[in-house]
């Protein structure tokens, strides 16, 4: 029997319990006195509270306290983000169209901004392979091409992530930094030998 979503308006529950998700307990439906602006539409033991214009869409045990503008659909649990849209699926986000979308990077957001260093040792250490799918998960199939998610952890973690269900991924866009700063090393390099080979040059010609 599913637990009915509940919106408590007073006293915060203690879901968090060192810092693992306890669901909440289930006490009511729709009680009065909660902000209007926040919907819990489907699902079930779904909390909000003092939070605006917050949506849980569907799914089970989703929590949210003190947010703004956040939306969730799936099982995503403790919510930590404002201004977020969380899609819970273990299997991914699929669109026949393009996703439009833009990184923050903008140089006033960052601190400590310094090259990359060693990039093209680090891509020496990185295979890019071909491989087959397998049982293991049911979002991909057949052949493809790619990295592999623990070789990369070991040369370059910061664009590794590790899954709920403990599975690794790769943020392949982040690989983007380290090729741009391996082409420029490759390139001082070629310089350098161009350099050696007209002195060379030179000499043999005198």
């Amino acid at each position: 029997m599913a637990v009915p979503n509940t919106t408590p308006t007073s006293s915060v529950p203690n879901v968090i319990v060192n810092g693992v998700f306890s669901p909440p307990d289930s006490d009511g439906l729709f009680l009065s006195g909660y902000d209007p602006n926040n919907i819990i539409i489907q699902g079930s033991n779904n909390r909000i509270e003092d939070c605006r214009r917050c949506t849980i869409i569907n799914g089970a045990s989703n929590y949210m306290f003190g947010k703004y503008n956040t939306h969730v659909i799936g099982d995503q649990g403790n919510i930590v983000l404002d201004n977020a849209f969380y899609v819970a699926c273990v299997n991914g986000l699929h669109c026949d169209g393009d996703v439009v979308a833009y990184s923050a990077s903008d140089m006033r957001l960052k601190d400590n901004i310094v090259p990359i260093s060693g990039c093209l040792q680090k891509l020496q250490q990185i295979d890019g392979v071909e491989f087959n799918w397998n049982d293991n998960q049911e979002t991909y199939s057949g052949h493809d091409i790619g990295l592999i998610a623990q070789q990369v952890q070991e040369i370059v973690p910061e664009i590794v992530t590790e899954r709920k269900n403990g599975y690794l991924g790769v943020k392949y866009e982040k690989m983007v930094p380290v090729l741009v700063g391996a082409i420029k090393e490759q390139q001082s390099l070629i310089q350098e030998m161009r350099a050696e080979i007209n002195e060379l040059k030179e000499k043999i010609n005198h």
